[in-house]
């Protein structure tokens, strides 16, 4: 055991890593708020319209670039 190498996460993994968490949580947000876009939802058009463009906000959060510590989500509507 003394021999053991010990392989520690490069900057890219950590990168890649936090990107995949990105992802899996613009998906959770998407999945959240589906059901605002049904058309017996019980929002308003309105309430509706403003769920469409949060949903479309988060769509646009980036998969990938440069720096994933510094992704800004949008705020979910009440």
């Amino acid at each position: 055991m003394a021999d053991e190498i010990i392989h520690y996460p490069t900057l890219e993994d950590v990168k890649a890593m936090e990107w995949a968490s990105i992802r899996t949580r613009r998906n959770q947000q998407l999945t959240g708020t589906d059901y605002t876009q049904a058309p017996d939802s019980p929002l308003t058009e309105a309430q509706r319209a403003e769920v469409a463009t949060y949903r479309q906000a988060v769509r646009d959060v980036p998969e990938r670039g440069p720096d994933p510590f510094g992704v800004v989500w949008p705020v979910r509507p009440n």
